[in-house]
């Protein structure tokens, strides 16, 4: 993707990126605090479009009631809800079977009742490859199958929307935008889920796309997508090997939700498998804040059940004694905490500059002052942290520091400029209030370069901050 050499990209609305997607390009004009672009406030309104009051984080289930449906009680549902999911996928049931379909009502029902809701995995509903008609569009016989399912479930206020399918090849990929069109004709209002490829060098080939932006903005332009999605587990590879991988990844995809105007999510790893570890509590909390701090506006994990050993998979949430591990309490614990502290919050903004301290990771940025944030400072110069910055439709602004790190604590000093800064941050009940967040150190100080105030941050913890200031206030929305 061409890159200017400053990396600074301005924010355009929607139609004209549209235009120049083509072209890979990211061109944007520069707004003022109060005008925030069309492009920007899309995201958001397609995140709260799609009603579920809290974040977007779900799961990668893999289940079939034939196998276990003895395991899809209430008591489970209420531990999906437990564990702060709010849009978990359903277990794969048979649509000809009346006790199947009855127990995917309750399923929904449950559901309902605690404020989440259930991205369907209705066969009728997923990708397979078809014959296309001469219009481009899904044969009969998948379109009547998809009608079938919203009959079924369509009306029911906990679904999300049918699963279409996962990693679509450059031989299928026609076949799979056709599939999502044929359900958002059947039902405008749900939100097909459907799973893309990550980038690698020399996967281009194997999506049929000359690069992967032009891929990613195929995806959106002839699927007619609500949503971006995607998975990368190249974090967990021993050392920091995958890193780059992993933030180009979250660089494209963001990069890719704006031009675009949609929303994207990360799928993270909770399972151990091949040459990936097994996620522990600070690796855990690592995955979900820098998706979190890079603009995503979903998260989903794979995966959830175990269902029965297989070659090293290993850990999974629910293992294959169907016992809750570890996993699910680290799980539980990192989104329980996110869910009260900040609530609906990073359902109403959207990322605008994503900068890395000291040096940058995937073809992502360094750190420059602004005036969100002057100065970041940790107690050892070369430890990494992550800042992303965020705006509301109102225009206020935001900022998420991030230790980035999956090790080692780190005491970071931040300094917000201007002389008449004030900052706020969330307690433990989700209220905002004026003052350092619930990571600061007691370390705060005022003077003519601002105000600065001290953190300690466990590997992967954040601070989050709304920011008012004449400096805030004058700082151009731009994408870095």
């Amino acid at each position: 993707m061409t890159r200017s050499v400053t990396r600074r990209r301005l924010l355009r609305p929607v139609a004209l990126v549209l235009a120049m997607a083509g072209l890979g390009l990211l061109v944007c004009r520069q707004s003022t605090a109060a005008e925030v672009p069309v492009n920007m406030r899309s995201l958001i309104e397609r995140t709260q479009s799609f009603g579920l009051g809290k974040f977007p984080i779900s799961f990668w289930s893999y289940t079939h009631l034939r196998e276990h449906s003895q395991y899809m009680t209430e008591e489970e549902v209420e531990e999906w809800a437990d564990a702060g999911f709010t849009v978990p996928q359903s277990p794969s049931f048979d649509p000809v079977d009346p006790e199947h379909k009855a127990h995917m009502l309750r399923l929904l029902d449950w559901a309902q009742a605690r404020g989440m809701k259930l991205i369907i995995c209705d066969p009728r509903c997923h990708y397979r490859p078809l014959k296309l008609g001469t219009d481009g569009r899904a044969p009969e016989e998948y379109t009547q199958g998809v009608r079938a399912a919203v009959a079924d479930f369509g009306n029911h206020p906990a679904t999300f929307g049918f699963h279409v399918g996962d990693e679509p090849g450059s031989e299928d990929k026609d076949a799979f935008f056709a599939c999502y069109r044929a359900q958002k004709e059947a039902a405008p209002d749900l939100h097909p889920f459907a799973n893309l490829l990550p980038y690698f060098p020399g996967i281009e080939a194997r999506a049929g796309a000359e690069n992967w932006p032009a891929y990613l903005d195929e995806y959106v332009g002839e699927s007619k997508a609500d949503l971006i999605s995607y998975d990368c587990y190249a974090q967990m590879n021993p050392g920091q090997g995958g890193w780059n991988n992993y933030y180009e990844n979250l660089r494209l995809y963001r990069e890719a939700a704006l031009r675009n105007g949609v929303p994207f999510w990360n799928t993270v790893l909770s399972v151990g498998h091949f040459r990936y570890r097994c996620p522990n509590l600070d690796e855990i909390r690592w995955q979900f804040n820098t998706t979190i701090a890079s603009g995503a506006h979903g998260l989903l994990w794979f995966f959830y059940y175990m269902r029965q050993p297989h070659a090293n998979y290993r850990m999974s949430p629910v293992d294959e004694l169907w016992d809750r591990t570890q996993t699910y309490y680290d799980i539980r614990r990192v989104q329980q905490n996110f869910h009260r502290h900040y609530g609906d919050l990073f359902t109403r903004i959207v990322a605008t500059r994503v900068t890395f301290f000291p040096e940058p990771f995937g073809g992502g940025d360094k750190f420059t002052p602004n005036g969100l944030l002057s100065k970041v400072a940790p107690d050892h110069a070369d430890h990494p942290i992550l800042i992303g910055e965020f705006v509301d439709l109102q225009g206020r602004r935001y900022v998420m520091i991030v230790n980035n790190s999956m090790a080692d604590s780190v005491h970071v000093d931040v300094t917000f400029p201007g002389a008449d800064a004030r900052v706020f941050s969330w307690n433990w009940r989700g209220q905002e209030y004026e003052g350092a967040a619930y990571s600061g150190s007691g370390r705060q100080q005022r003077d003519e370069a601002g105000l600065t105030i001290g953190h300690w941050l466990a590997p992967g913890q954040e601070a989050v901050y709304r920011v008012e200031s004449t400096p805030a206030a004058s700082e151009p929305l731009v994408t870095e």
